[in-house]
């Protein structure tokens, strides 16, 4: 054998088992992150040089069971579906059956913006990389308000979508847009004539041998299957009562798919493989991989290093900020950077939030490598990102001077903190309330709705002598929330952080969100403002007979 092969090899397998006892080492840090921030469960595997380097599971797949969380565990992946969706996509471009550049109208007659420039331009790659300019923040308030109820129907979509107030001009900004993958997804089924999860199973799933992997949590019996838990203020988990199914809803191409370390780190595999090229030995596994992992749009500039997005990815150049819930903890330019400057590396990545879980994927072309974590909790802050920055640190030897065991802790405290503050500005607002005299309460019952119809508020008699009323969204016993007198016609429904999250509900702490504001005629309501989008003005919902 030559000597230097020999040497090289030798020196290969010394960085290497220097990077294995630095991942073993952060195990720690993964339990450190994980019991303080209220998730009873982590799978988490890495990638070096293409193959499965180093694995860790952390606690419980479900927190009174006490069932031990393995690589075969299956979790809710949240947005990580999106990428899988961007690949579908691409397969179908592949196929000759799409353009990345075909207008949606095209392909969706259905879709018929009101703003005659997003109905005519507004293309497959915009919409996978959040380049639309349409904001839909007020339409999630109508369409999930926690408990694992989904309150508007899948037929629905183009009489939101088709409304969406436009925030600025296509291509000019980046703002994530979950509803683009809705219309992804839509677009998949109107070409392929097939649902979403049986085209996406057949073009990626079985092909990869991706075996526990689906949109379908019922494919997985209960030891399979995490439960879905949320953290608490203190630290603690609570597991909630009812899983959150997307499966056949307007959310499935956004956040629908189940699956497990194992399997997702097949996906990275094929990934990075895909995107590297086959050089002629065969077709690369993920069509168009390399335009799916390419900058399509840049995130939150000024920026001299690269932070842009793909379709369904996300891409930095470390040293970077990460994009994610985290990161609007902090302000922008005071936001942990991952990686040093000795350590300059492209990662592309992506976060994953939903209903009782939290994940994240980061792929590292350059030293063909790859970090996956899945945990089965909304942590109180989002615990997969700070642990895939500990292993990245480790995998990759980054000395960039962060303790993400305690900036996982200090993101804690401050989403708590959130919340109090929400509720001393209610305390102040309520004090600068001029006195009036309150009305009876049966002035504001009855049902207050859209001019669509499509959703509808019922007030009606509560046990609360303070107010006397309790809200129903969609009428449903499900959705009940005490409704608290605030103001003359006012009336507030805050929750605390805790009451939220034992709600399976996405985190909402502006002040304004909890307000309903009742006008008026005579002794009687006739309708009510609600602020639905902190950032747009408040939706009126009209009394109906």
């Amino acid at each position: 054998m030559d000597p230097r092969f020999r040497c090289f090899r030798s020196h290969r397998q010394n960085i290497n088992a220097a990077a294995h006892g630095r991942l073993v080492q952060a195990n720690a840090k993964v339990d450190a992150i994980c019991s303080s921030s209220g998730v009873p469960g982590s799978s988490i595997g890495v990638l070096r040089n293409g193959k499965i380097f180093h694995t860790y599971n952390y606690g419980y797949t479900h927190l009174d069971a006490r069932s031990l969380a393995t690589a075969d565990t299956v979790y809710g992946i949240g947005s990580l579906t999106k990428a899988f969706v961007a690949a579908a996509i691409g397969q179908l471009v592949d196929d000759g059956n799409l353009s990345w550049d075909a207008p949606v109208h095209t392909v969706l007659p259905a879709f018929r913006h009101d703003d005659p420039d997003v109905a005519k331009s507004l293309t497959i790659a915009d919409i996978l990389s959040h380049r639309s300019g349409l904001s839909g923040l007020g339409a999630m308030s109508l369409a999930f308000q926690g408990d694992g109820d989904m309150l508007l129907p899948k037929s629905s979509l183009f009489s939101l979508v088709n409304h969406f107030p436009v925030s600025a001009p296509i291509r000019s900004t980046w703002a994530y847009f979950v509803w683009g993958y809705s219309l992804a997804g839509a677009v998949i089924e109107e070409v392929t004539q097939k649902p979403l999860k049986e085209f996406v199973d057949e073009a990626i799933f079985k092909p990869f041998g991706m075996r526990n992997t689906s949109f379908k949590p019922g494919d997985f019996a209960s030891t399979e299957l995490a439960g879905p838990h949320a953290g608490l203020s203190n630290g603690s988990a609570f597991h909630l009562p009812k899983l959150q199914v997307f499966e056949d809803t307007f959310f499935e191409a956004s956040g629908g798919i189940y699956s497990s370390v194992n399997d997702m780190l097949i996906w990275a595999s094929n990934m990075l493989q895909s995107a590297r090229g086959s050089n002629g030995a065969s077709p690369p596994l993920v069509k168009g991989a390399d335009f799916i992992l390419s900058n399509h749009i840049a995130v939150f500039n000024p920026s001299l290093a690269e932070r842009s997005y793909g379709f369904g990815w996300t891409r930095a150049q470390l040293p970077g900020v990460v994009v994610g819930e985290n990161l609007f903890l902090w302000p922008l330019d005071e936001s942990p950077v991952l990686g040093s400057r000795a350590d300059k590396t492209l990662m592309a990545y992506h976060y994953g939030s939903t209903v009782g879980y939290q994940s994240f994927i980061a792929l590292l072309p350059e030293t063909d490598s790859a970090v996956v974590v899945l945990t089965n909790s909304m942590g109180t802050s989002h615990a997969a990102d700070w642990i895939a920055r500990t292993m990245i640190q480790a995998l990759l030897g980054i000395d960039d001077g962060n303790n993400y065991v305690e900036l996982a802790r200090e993101a804690s405290r401050r989403n708590v903190q959130g919340y109090d503050e929400m509720f001393d500005d209610l305390n102040e607002m309520r004090a600068a309330c001029p006195t009036s005299k309150r009305r009876d309460p049966a002035a504001f019952l009855g049902n207050y709705s859209l001019d669509s119809g499509l959703f509808t508020i019922a007030i009606s008699p509560g046990t609360d002598d303070n107010s006397g009323l309790v809200l129903r969204f969609q009428g449903l016993d499900s959705q009940a929330y005490a409704l608290r007198h605030f103001c003359e016609d006012v009336f507030e429904w805050a929750l605390t952080f805790d009451e939220s999250r034992k709600r399976g509900r996405y985190g909402v702490s502006a002040p304004s969100y909890y307000l309903f504001q009742f006008h008026v005629d005579g002794d009687e309501a006739i309708s009510l403002s609600w602020d639905i989008d902190v950032w747009d003005n408040p939706v009126v919902f009209t009394k109906r007979q």
